[in-house]
């Protein structure tokens, strides 16, 4: 199976996972093993996520550190993401996206860097990407193929 392969089932699992409703307004960092989906505004972090979901007209505030990652509101923050990081069309990052795999889908905004490293490697989200701070030519071996269309 691959990374963009359409799934079977719904990314959302039915156990362990956490909502907070598009009424709810918390600042802080939140902490889970577990899928978290954000449908109201969070100013604060999200660390060692398993799944997270920012619906549509949600927002974050801060970074989001997860192994997925599916955006349909706003982030302003870094994405850190062990293995896929997903924008809808309506999707809005202010930051930088660093994951194994990366689907923008048409219309949705990066205001900030993509980093795609390879999978199963545990790239420090505060650390910089290999090759930063150097303005070489990047080699094809460091790129990975992205289609851009007008």
């Amino acid at each position: 199976m691959g990374l963009f392969s359409r799934r079977e089932t719904s990314p959302i699992p039915t156990t362990n996972f956490s909502v907070f409703d598009s009424h709810m307004s918390i600042t802080g960092d939140v902490e889970t093993d577990g899928a978290l989906r954000i449908d109201g505004r969070l100013e604060g972090s999200i660390n060692r996520a398993d799944l997270v979901v920012i619906g549509e007209g949600a927002s974050v505030v801060g970074d989001v550190n997860a192994r997925e990652v599916i955006v349909a509101g706003a982030v302003t923050g870094n994405i850190f993401a062990k293995q896929r990081t997903e924008l809808f069309s309506n999707a809005i990052v202010a930051g930088d996206i660093r994951s194994a795999a990366i689907l923008i889908q048409e219309g949705g905004v990066v205001q900030g860097r993509l980093y795609i490293h390879p999978v199963g490697t545990s790239e420090h989200p505060g650390s910089p990407p290999a090759n930063s701070g150097k303005r070489d030519e990047p080699s094809a071996a460091r790129l990975s193929p992205i289609l851009l269309e007008k």
